[in-house]
């Protein structure tokens, strides 16, 4: 088994080259430079105009959750070019990074303060609850397989996978997102890019700031999105409405509902398909804006605000929790604009 732990040393030259070789795309004017420590980015050598192909990764070079962990377990291996695997694996963070840096890493003290600025029973409270207990079932080689999954992992054909090369392009909010086709995962630019400019993707996979922060370990700017979790509420039907509902999008158990997935507030506007399905139960539309307002109401309240504020004011950014925290705000900020917004 390969040593999880031990620094890793990469030469990004015979990355890039190897890649090349074997169909990787990578446009001539880009070159990956270090930012800081373990974490790396994607920027222009010269002047890059808009809607060109950029980088394109076979799909045949996607790395799959088993793939990985039966490298690092020194196991036959079902992979195109061993040599590029390998120099990929080198490419990213040991688990003792993740361990430093990643807040899942807490003693008992710290998580039982992180849990206290919900209130108790608050569904956003038993999602965090349910990650940490789960997380902490892993062996070390799961924990850290885990961990790179969440912070790299793409969507491709509804399945989890490593995008080498893609995967070290830094996220920023509202950017584009790569595209899939049947043979390749590639992205184009949406705008010029200059000498030097960093090139930025979008990432697919997150409906609230809080989240993101636990899958990425950072606050990015302009983050715009809040999302009403699973089972947040339920809500009365009458018999002669239940038919109009959606098995896909709703629970339904003893003439009640709630919603069977994450409800994702884009730039803070109502999704479409919540106003249709909301409708479909309160066909009065005072009704209806009665009830978005309460459940965006209760999912503000969830957080104890004050706390928040006394802990951010007392508190430095070298406190470990800080960060989360500081998303706690800024969730209960974006959801406060939200109910705002909802109510003009």
């Amino acid at each position: 088994m390969l040593n999880i732990c031990e620094d890793k040393q990469i030469n990004f030259d015979e990355f890039i080259n190897l890649g090349k070789k074997i169909g990787i795309l990578l446009d001539e004017n880009l070159i990956i430079k270090k930012i800081f420590e373990n974490n790396y980015g994607i920027f222009a050598k010269n002047i890059i105009n808009p809607k060109k192909k950029l980088i394109s990764i076979p799909k045949k070079l996607l790395i799959s959750y088993d793939t990985i962990k039966q490298f690092i377990l020194s196991k036959e291996v079902d992979y195109p070019n061993l040599e590029f695997l390998k120099l990929y694996f080198n490419s990213i963070p040991n688990f003792q990074y993740f361990k430093k840096n990643y807040l899942i890493f807490n003693d008992k003290q710290t998580t039982s303060e992180i849990f206290s600025f919900f209130i108790d029973n608050s569904p956003s409270k038993k999602k965090i609850e349910a990650y940490f207990i789960n997380f902490h079932k892993f062996d070390d080689l799961d924990k850290y397989l885990f961990l790179i999954f969440r912070s790299r992992s793409f969507n491709v054909s509804g399945s989890s996978f490593l995008v080498p090369i893609l995967d070290m392009a830094n996220y920023k909010f509202g950017s584009l997102r790569s595209v899939t086709n049947e043979n390749e995962v590639y992205f184009k630019n949406d705008n010029t890019l200059k000498i030097n400019e960093e090139f930025f993707q979008g990432y697919g996979v997150n409906n609230d700031i809080l989240s993101f922060y636990l899958h990425y370990n950072f606050i990015p700017d302009n983050f715009n999105n809040i999302s009403i979790p699973p089972n947040f509420f339920s809500l009365k039907i009458r018999d002669k409405n239940i038919y109009k509902l959606s098995d896909d999008y709703w629970n339904l158990k003893d003439g009640k509902c709630s919603n069977k997935s994450f409800i994702v507030f884009d730039n803070l506007k109502t999704p479409f398909e919540f106003n249709l399905e909301i409708n479909k139960i309160l066909s009065d539309s005072t009704k209806v804006n009665k009830f978005k307002m309460r459940v965006l109401e209760l999912l503000k309240n969830e957080i104890k605000i004050e706390k928040v504020k006394v802990f951010l004011k007392k508190e430095s950014s070298n406190n470990k929790i800080y960060n989360f925290v500081k998303a706690l705000e800024i969730n209960y900020i974006k959801i406060s604009e939200a109910i705002k917004n909802h109510d003009n």
